[in-house]
């Protein structure tokens, strides 16, 4: 019932966005359709590999991560994973697909509960910290905050505040987890050894492949905006991305549409570009990313089957994090 309700939630919540957006902006249904009508294939069919290159890079930096944790995981199945959580996590309520993961590496190695979530929580950490730190850099740009500098100039700024943030959070918590009251909670120690997996000599290797993996996300959402007729900066496009991509990340509508759209049409009309225009965009890459990577997924999922009932009994388990421990 609970499932159903938050089901009928969103699409209420999807419907109003979209409805509110196309009522607020001049979109025009006959440039929509020359937009559409005027794309480049080639360029298109290229951002088709995108989905594809990204995560099977990510499944190799989440394999380094299950190997630090003592366990070993093969190439196959860790991208068949994680292109199978992908595929569940547009299906399913939160995005909980991503605790599929937990399921498949369980079967496979001998590795705990705690450390497999371990492994991707801080999987996690990588790509919240590139979105949040080129989507930050991005809004600090767009309303002028420290002044007309560059984006290039904002984004390394708001980086060195993140390297110093890292070393404050993980000392914070290194100091409190002394006391034995803190100890008593698991979920303080999780987070504290979630944050150091990420960091150190060990982790840099795991960075290099993160910003890659975003790098090429970046360019391959830039060829779709060239099959639009578009050419804007690379830090542009890096922006644009790391805004919208944090924009849906909040289970707010239905696999993000909605909100997306306002976004993007906020974003392209920084440039000058039409509502048409980004509503184009939203929708191709929706297509390129989501839909395709969804299909690929899919497949996956039917060669490597798991029943959704153990995804939601397996993120249920997480929630064994937060109870205190008995002395």
């Amino acid at each position: 019932m609970k499932i159903k309700l938050n089901s009928i939630i969103k699409f209420s919540v999807t419907l109003a966005i979209l409805l509110f957006l196309f009522w607020k902006v001049e979109f025009n249904a006959k440039g929509f359709e020359d937009t559409l009508r005027s794309v480049r294939p080639g360029y298109y069919l290229l951002s088709l590999l995108g989905v594809i290159a990204v995560l099977g890079i990510k499944s190799y930096r989440w394999r380094l991560l299950i190997r630090n944790e003592g366990s070993e995981y093969s190439a196959y199945k860790a991208f068949g994973a994680y292109m199978s959580s992908d595929a569940i996590g547009i299906v399913t309520p939160g995005r909980i697909g991503e605790i599929a993961r937990l399921y498949y590496v369980r079967q496979d190695t001998p590795i705990s509960f705690y450390s497999a979530f371990k492994t991707i929580v801080s999987d996690r950490i990588f790509d919240f910290t590139m979105l949040g730190w080129f989507g930050l850099s991005g809004m600090l740009f767009y309303f002028k905050t420290f002044g007309d500098y560059p984006g290039l100039y904002y984004a390394l700024g708001i980086l060195a505040l993140f390297i110093l943030g890292y070393v404050f959070v993980i000392q914070f918590l290194k100091v409190i987890l002394k006391f034995n009251r803190v100890r008593r909670f698991p979920v303080i120690r999780f987070i504290y050894e979630s944050f150091v997996a990420v960091t150190g000599k060990r982790a840099l290797g795991m960075w290099a492949i993160t910003i890659a993996a975003y790098f090429m996300y970046f360019g391959f959402s830039w060829f779709i905006m060239i099959a639009l007729h578009l050419n804007p900066s690379y830090i542009d496009v890096v922006f644009i991305m790391s805004i919208m991509s944090l924009s849906t990340i909040i289970p707010l509508s239905v696999a993000g549409f909605g909100t997306r759209e306002a976004t993007l049409v906020l974003l392209f009309a920084y440039y000058g570009l039409a509502s048409e225009t980004a509503i184009s965009f939203s929708l191709m890459h929706f297509t390129a990313f989501f839909l395709w990577g969804g299909l690929i997924g899919l497949v996956f999922w039917l060669l490597m089957p798991i029943s959704l009932q153990q995804v939601k009994d397996d993120s249920k388990s997480i929630f064994l994090l937060f109870k205190p421990e008995t002395k």
